[in-house]
């Protein structure tokens, strides 16, 4: 018999020092130990870990204007990583030229 998944909800992860991450999960203990793994926290760190961590089901509407946000983010992030690209390979060449 196998079991029915459980559908994903996106979670805010937040630590004490405000550092913030959205992520796609079943619960919230699967959300804190994400952003334990996508910040390198071992989960049980008193200080750091899955205790010192909170994590919020955001409602629907909160999903709509985050993805929507989220499409404009990794535009500008591709267009960073692009100017960074080319001031990289300017600063590459003028270093040949010298």
């Amino acid at each position: 018999m196998k079991m029915m998944d459980k559908p994903k909800a996106l979670y805010l992860v937040k630590n004490s020092s405000g550092c913030a991450l959205h992520v796609w999960a079943v619960s919230s203990d699967q959300a804190k130990r994400i952003f334990c793994k996508e910040y390198g926290i071992r989960p049980s760190d008193y200080w750091c870990g899955l205790s010192a961590l909170t994590a919020r089901k955001l409602k629907p509407e909160e999903v709509k204007a985050w993805e929507e946000q989220a499409e404009a983010e990794r535009d500008t992030l591709v267009f960073i990583r692009g100017m960074l690209e080319i001031g990289a390979k300017a600063y590459a060449e003028r270093g040949r030229a010298v």
